[in-house]
């Protein structure tokens, strides 16, 4: 059985590991969130570009709008195959694309754009979940962000880096086997004497 993991959950769980107050909800204001969210797409874009994850990319027009928070009008809500939105843009008649500024929670990407906009996310072919390696290696990623820049301290941050490093290597490898060729059906002692001929 998966467990969904999510960005607040992730950065809660660096936070606590790292002796630091919890995120109460996304975007808080707090010196935390303003730390954490900053560094997570970088955290997130960089690993999924470096390693041979199964997942794609997909580029899609989000119409449904609903009424923004967070300072922004217009909020619209995020594919649940989604695993990271990497940008987003409007585009008018002509074709011509423009790139507002906007931020995404779980769930939404909130902008000011009323006439809909265009997304291009990581994706996985099913609806599937980040596995508990790849999470870990973001939270992992996030606490050597929080001992950098609010513990000051190097060497624990360097330590960190690595452990992050190690559980992405993990996932490279799960994700990998996924997507590599394998037998569907192995016959066993019992198949092979069955359809043997003589």
């Amino acid at each position: 059985m998966a467990t969904q993991f999510s960005m607040l959950q992730i950065m809660n769980a660096a936070l606590i590991a790292q002796g630091q107050d919890e995120i109460v909800s996304e975007n808080d204001g707090s010196n935390e969130w303003r730390l954490l969210s900053r560094n997570w797409p970088l955290i997130v874009e960089a690993e999924l570009e470096d390693g041979a994850y199964n997942f794609t990319r997909e580029q899609r027009e989000l119409l449904t709008r609903s009424a923004g928070k967070y300072g922004y009008e217009d909020a619209y809500v995020v594919p649940l195959t989604a695993l990271h939105v990497r940008r987003l843009w409007t585009q008018d008649e002509a074709g011509v694309r423009s790139f507002p500024d906007w931020t995404q929670d779980g769930e939404k990407v909130y902008v000011d754009a009323a006439s809909g906009v265009y997304v291009e996310m990581i994706v996985v072919s099913t609806e599937d979940l980040w596995s508990a390696n790849f999470s870990r290696g973001v939270q992992c990623k996030l606490e050597a962000v929080i001992c950098r820049a609010i513990k000051e301290e190097a060497t624990e941050a360097r330590e960190m880096e690595a452990m992050g490093e190690e559980y992405f290597a993990k996932a490279r490898t799960k994700s990998s086997k996924s997507r590599s060729a394998t037998q569907p059906y192995k016959g066993g002692q019992l198949a092979a004497a069955r359809f043997r001929r003589g």
